[in-house]
């Protein structure tokens, strides 16, 4: 990560629309050239983010994701601010609108849910473990493709997710209720595509569509 002064940090900050900020402060600017600074600080003592911080696990999740074919925002650097005492990315802007904006001006259709059910399980069947995962960090694009967004809380394995990953996972997806009950009008179109996608074996499919009948209830 590069090294920031304040200065070079107030230098970039300059005209910078706040998008997002909490009781500690900014938390994601978009600079005049339209590109996005996320700003990360550590939440406690004892922690991880010390040893690998956000803003690097930030930078490594969009480089195996678009490994991988799964559209995200591209990277333009990452920094440390001791001065603040932040890391920060800088990246561009993926173009596309949040599924929750989508489905409140559109609604959940049987199309889009069976595209949002086969990419879900695409990203399960490629190991990806996205803990930040809702429907305001998945992005319909242009080409009606999806796409992820604010990453930094996930991990990919080289391998499938397991049945108990995944069904963590669909409970991150559902932690809203406005996003679960938009599925929740759709449910058996979802699971049905989900497990078409899903590269389970026929005898434990039948336990994971159990499992996700449950949280999508």
């Amino acid at each position: 990560m590069k090294k920031l002064s304040y200065e070079q940090y107030l230098a970039l900050h300059n005209g910078a629309e706040i998008l997002a900020s909490d009781s500690f402060g900014e938390k994601v600017l978009r600079l005049k050239d339209g590109s996005i600074i996320k700003l990360f600080r550590i939440k406690r003592i004892i922690s991880s983010a010390l040893f690998y911080p956000y803003a690097l696990r930030f930078v490594h999740n969009s480089s195996k994701l678009k490994k991988i074919g799964i559209n995200t925002v591209t990277v333009i650097n990452a920094f440390k601010i001791p001065a603040i005492k932040r890391t920060a990315v800088h990246y561009k802007e993926l173009e596309g609108d949040t599924l929750r904006n989508h489905i409140m001006h559109h609604s959940l259709n049987i199309k889009i849910t069976q595209k949002l059910a086969a990419f879900i399980a695409r990203l399960h069947n490629e190991g990806v473990y996205f803990r930040s995962i809702h429907f305001g960090n998945i992005l319909i694009i242009p080409d009606n493709s999806f796409g992820l967004i604010d990453i930094a809380d996930m991990k990919i394995k080289n391998y499938s997710l397991n049945i108990g990953k995944r069904i963590r996972n669909f409970n991150h997806l559902t932690r809203y209720e406005i996003d679960k009950n938009s599925l929740k009008q759709q449910k058996e179109i979802f699971i049905r595509e989900y497990l078409k996608t899903c590269n389970f074996p026929h005898d434990n499919s039948k336990k994971l569509e159990e499992k996700i009948n449950v949280v999508l209830s």
